[in-house]
């Protein structure tokens, strides 16, 4: 790949990146700031990739004022989703009233959504982070760089297989969107043994998995962060409760996942396996 190609497919990312913030930042759409996440990421991961032109392998990054964004982005979500989460779990039990918890919940979303005004422009249109991206561009994105990311990456998953604690599926997710959103550059340098791991349907359907595990971590993560001092004990009761099943919902998907990898070979003989063949 060309230095031209390349600067044409990250100004095209800018493009669904600048359309999709716009929309995020006018209403806070759950939806649209979901939407703006990913077309980041896509971004993010394309660069990991033209990473391997360099010497170190992390020359290429998306910006700071980028990755304020989409953290701040990412909380508003995050607040959103337990909103949503609450009030379902509510309405599944009458008689008991979480008003001063979802109340708690409101308070937090709108000190992040008015922090996320102070410090992001609505006009905001990405034109510096993108210029600043495309001159730092490596000459060409070489096959040998390629070939060396499929490596690295099915290293990468090999170092962590077999674990299954959240910082290491956390890490396994991140290799896995590399592959899938990198998949088209790969393809043609991927050899047979390797299509296993490298199916666009399998990794798809491992992700949505990721996905759903994530949510769940992180709705049991804010349910036990957030103070709850001030409710009655009914209310305290009832959030116990909700966290037990929570839980019990996070290893029904934990299962899933680990049931699903192992479908797709990701073990450590496996792994072993696909980065031996050249």
């Amino acid at each position: 790949m060309k230095q031209k190609e390349m600067s044409e497919f990250i100004k095209n990312s800018f493009k669904n990146i600048k359309e999709s913030f716009h929309k995020a930042i006018t209403n806070f759409d759950a939806e649209d700031i979901r939407r703006f996440r990913r077309e980041v990421r896509k971004l993010k991961v394309f660069l990991h990739l033209l990473s391997m032109e360099s010497e170190d392998g992390l020359s290429y990054h998306t910006t700071k004022r980028m990755k304020k964004i989409y953290g701040y982005l990412g909380i508003i979500h995050d607040f959103q989703l337990q909103l949503k989460k609450v009030n379902e779990s509510a309405e599944k039990s009458s008689g008991n009233d979480l008003v001063n918890y979802l109340n708690m919940l409101e308070r937090e979303l709108g000190y992040w959504k008015e922090l996320s005004k102070e410090f992001i422009d609505p006009d905001y249109n990405f034109f510096n982070d993108q210029r600043e991206i495309i001159a730092k561009l490596p000459n060409q994105l070489t096959m040998e760089s390629i070939k060396r990311f499929i490596h690295y990456t099915l290293y990468e998953l090999q170092s962590m297989s077999g674990r299954q604690d959240e910082e290491a599926l956390n890490n396994i997710r991140k290799c896995m969107e590399d592959i899938y959103y990198n998949l088209p550059f790969l393809k043609p340098y991927l050899v047979k043994q390797q299509s296993i791991l490298f199916d666009e349907k399998e990794l798809s359907e491992c992700l949505f998995l990721f996905g759903d595990f994530h949510i769940k971590c992180t709705n049991t993560t804010l349910l036990q962060i957030i103070r709850t001092d001030d409710l009655d004990e009914n209310e305290r009761q009832f959030l116990k409760q909700m966290e037990i099943g929570w839980l019990r919902e996070k290893k029904k998907i934990h299962l899933q996942l680990a049931a699903k990898m192992d479908a797709m070979h990701i073990g450590a003989g496996s792994l072993n396996e696909l980065s031996l063949h050249e």
